[in-house]
């Protein structure tokens, strides 16, 4: 009955964990396909007849201020490129009396 028991249990922690799955963009992947795969959480930045850039926020404040972006780069309508950037964080100014 032990066996039994540890056999569903480890059933049960992987379907989580394909339930929680994240999402993957390869290097070639088309441009449809990476826009059908990411609708919600995505801006086009810059196009050309013959490029594109795309920009999803990666991580966010507790305010919901961008903390980092990912830029994903088409050349063709292919995926060739992607890239993490840290949004510029305010310079804390002390002003004396």
């Amino acid at each position: 009955m032990s066996a039994l028991k540890n056999v569903l249990i480890t059933l049960s922690f992987l379907l989580i964990l394909a339930g929680c799955s994240v999402k993957h963009y390869t290097i070639g992947m088309s441009e449809s396909e990476f826009k059908n795969s990411e609708k919600y959480n995505l801006e086009l930045v810059e196009e050309t007849s013959q490029h594109a850039v795309y920009r999803r926020v990666a991580s966010a404040d507790a305010q919901m201020k961008p903390l980092s972006y990912h830029y994903y780069y088409f050349n063709s309508g292919t995926l060739v490129r992607t890239e993490l950037i840290e949004t510029n964080k305010p310079d804390i100014v002390l002003l004396s009396k």
